[in-house]
């Protein structure tokens, strides 16, 4: 009895990481190409972006990550690509994404393109043996040495968008749905399919010295059992590119954003208070993101 319910444990894990690593929602204005492909150098610019982050601080092994992603569009604008790392962890379960996209984009009118983006994905899933504290020392998940697993995957996105004026687009991630080679007996462990949308719209202020900007994101994994529903919607008020102000709500959490523009660097920060019961198991604000963001003139049109 006791090996089986170490089993279902450790399966229950997988199934964690699996479906809560693939993707996420970064608190702080990432853009589009966090959550889409089509969203690699979107705003006529070449970028360097990096975005680290802790949440429920109180727990012990609470999850933190790091995200790097870069993009750019080759010399004719309407080809580029892009690429996005992501080192996540969480309890004992690690993880490592690499992720290479490829965009096109055609114009629609002077100011609006859409775009297609594909990426080849390669995903790495493992148990972080330094913070095991097993009950049993004949646990399946140790005796079998299953340390970590992998499996590549792709990604296809697609978006409309006018560059600082607003976007919107769908995408959908683990297309393939390819099992890991994580080792467990007698267990298929599979990527869930994630269907993603993310829309922005910006309106201009005070005779254009300040900006309002919207983002919504939504994603949702299929198929499942039970529908899950992860969203975000942040608003923040741009004042001459100089510095930004703004809120936002995203599943049980209310966010305060703050950020700088230094030239053609920007930084960020996404703080977090928890609502309704999980307050009761961790600290007010649970939740910290830091951001980074650097613009390249790659591009025709920005040089």
């Amino acid at each position: 009895m006791k090996k089986t319910k170490y089993i279902l444990l450790s399966v229950s894990l997988l199934l964690i990481s699996t479906q809560s690593y693939s993707q996420r929602i970064w608190g702080n204005p990432v853009g589009q190409y966090a959550y889409n492909p089509a969203g690699a150098a979107m705003n006529d610019l070449g970028e360097l972006v990096s975005c680290f982050y802790t949440t429920y601080e109180s727990a012990i092994n609470s999850p933190k990550g790091l995200m790097l992603m870069g993009s750019s569009t080759f010399p004719t604008d309407n080809i580029g690509a892009g690429f996005r790392l992501t080192s996540e962890s969480g309890g004992v379960i690690k993880n490592l994404m690499g992720e290479a996209t490829f965009m096109y984009r055609v114009n629609l009118s002077r100011d609006t393109k859409l775009a297609f983006g594909l990426s080849a994905v390669f995903n790495q899933i493992g148990l972080d043996y330094d913070l095991l504290t097993p009950q049993h020392s004949q646990d399946p998940i140790i005796t079998i040495g299953a340390e970590t697993g992998s499996y590549v995957d792709a990604n296809f996105g697609i978006s409309i968008y006018e560059a600082n004026h607003f976007y919107f687009g769908v995408a959908g991630y683990n297309l393939i749905g390819q099992q890991t080679s994580w080792l467990l007996p007698n267990f298929t462990n599979r990527a869930s399919r994630l269907i993603s949308a993310s829309g922005m719209y910006s309106l201009n202020l005070f005779q254009g010295d300040g900006k309002l900007e919207t983002t919504v994101v939504g994603m949702t994994f299929m198929p499942q059992d039970d529908f899950t529903f992860s969203y975000d919607a942040s608003t923040r008020l741009i004042m001459n590119k100089t510095f930004w102000v703004g809120g936002g709500y995203s599943n049980s959490f209310v966010k305060l954003l703050l950020g700088l523009y230094i030239q053609n660097l920007t930084v960020g920060y996404t703080g977090a208070i928890g609502m309704g019961d999980i307050t009761s198991y961790t600290y007010a604000f649970p939740k910290h993101e830091l951001f980074l963001r650097m613009e390249l003139n790659t591009s025709s049109s920005s040089r």
